[in-house]
């Protein structure tokens, strides 16, 4: 008997020991915001989602593996909660998902180990081109963020095609330093596995995106540098260069971010595009303002201007009210139109080409 109660004992310290050094946790943004917007014929009012974050739920797990060195997952899907539908079709055909084939967990699905020597991911996450742009963005990248609204899946400094997008790659390998002083660097690569079948090099779909910043207590900084081989055009590679820098002054924020896209082939798009913006506290909220620009260097009248102001509202470390206005002003050959973030429902449908679309609207936000 006193073998039996020894064992036991052994066995449930063993198992507290197990569950120390290991955990999980269930996560997620629920975000649905209601706007009046005009999209060039008339007015909508329309329910959306992801309006100051992406609705999303997920799983983050780590466990310690001795000696500082973590095993880390994390699995995370988004929500379209105007209609609860899932978001993400994959879209990319030279990837071993089918083309049309829904994600499961499109936001993020990456495996892998982290330590003193920084940490390394797989799988299907954000490039850093995105993650420069998006860290400096008051906005985040969601409503009345300007340049958010040049970033649309394959649109404008986010790649040729659906299958271009550079928001996040499937079948990517990422390596994250340490932070040394402030100094951080991050270099991810993604295979395009292509098999050359049908004329395509077995390069295509490849990218490479290098990034290094600094942040302190008041000044960040970063840069980005990304080349992709293209599908929209086989055999062009994209070239994408960010710039980023904020400083905090405590009564405001701002920040400034500038992005260049050039490809080597004929057909391919030379694009400039800029924001600028701050952030400042006011009362218990925050109030964001940003102006952005997208300068068409291959097309003519295909340039476009945006603006937007929001005010945040906590109620809670979890519940935050918000609302905001936004407008973009396009050029006769221009077609870019309002949306909010990652996971969010699609932006308005323009009545036609060169139209400024524009939208007031007000929303809530939930973290668990």
């Amino acid at each position: 008997m006193k073998t039996q109660l020894f064992a036991l004992s052994v066995l449930s310290a063993a198992s507290c020991a197990v569950q120390a050094q290991s955990s999980v946790t269930v996560y997620g943004v629920l975000d649905s915001y209601l706007e009046l917007a005009s999209a060039g014929a008339g007015t909508v009012t329309r329910v959306s989602s992801g309006g100051a974050m992406g609705s999303r739920f997920g799983f983050r797990g780590t466990e310690d593996l001795g000696s500082g060195l973590k095993a880390n997952f994390i699995l995370e899907a988004g929500i379209l909660m105007d209609t609860g539908a899932s978001t993400g079709t994959a879209t990319i055909p030279t990837s071993t998902v089918p083309t049309g084939a829904a994600y499961m967990f499109q936001r993020l699905a990456t495996v892998g180990l982290s330590g003193d020597f920084g940490a390394v991911n797989i799988g299907r996450q954000y490039t850093p081109h995105f993650g420069t742009m998006a860290a400096f963005d008051p906005a985040g990248f969601t409503m009345s963020g300007a340049l958010n609204y040049y970033a649309g899946p394959g649109v404008g400094i986010n790649g040729g095609s659906l299958s271009d997008a550079t928001t996040r790659r499937d079948n990517s390998i990422q390596y994250t330093t340490p932070t040394w002083g402030g100094f951080k660097a991050n270099l991810f690569y993604a295979f395009g596995e292509s098999t050359g079948a049908g004329g395509q090099p077995k390069s295509t779909g490849n990218t490479l995106n290098i990034a290094a910043g600094y942040s302190s207590s008041t000044l960040s900084a970063q840069a980005s540098y990304m080349t992709e081989k293209t599908i929209y055009i086989v055999g062009n590679t994209d070239k994408y260069t960010v710039l980023a820098a904020s400083y905090d002054f405590g009564v405001v924020k701002p920040s400034a971010i500038f992005v260049r896209r050039r490809g080597d082939m004929a057909g391919a798009p030379a694009l400039d595009a800029y924001q600028i913006g701050a952030s400042a506290p006011v009362g218990v909220g925050k109030l964001i303002a940003t102006y952005g620009q997208l300068k068409n260097k291959t097309t003519a009248n295909s340039d476009s201007k945006a603006i937007g102001v929001r005010y945040d509202y906590p109620l809670s470390k979890r519940t935050t009210i918000y609302g905001g206005a936004t407008r973009i002003s396009n050029q006769a050959n221009a077609g870019y139109t309002i949306s909010g973030g990652g996971g969010s429902s699609p932006g308005l449908a323009l009545s036609a080409v060169g139209q400024s679309p524009k939208s007031v609207y007000a929303g809530i936000a939930h973290m668990f």
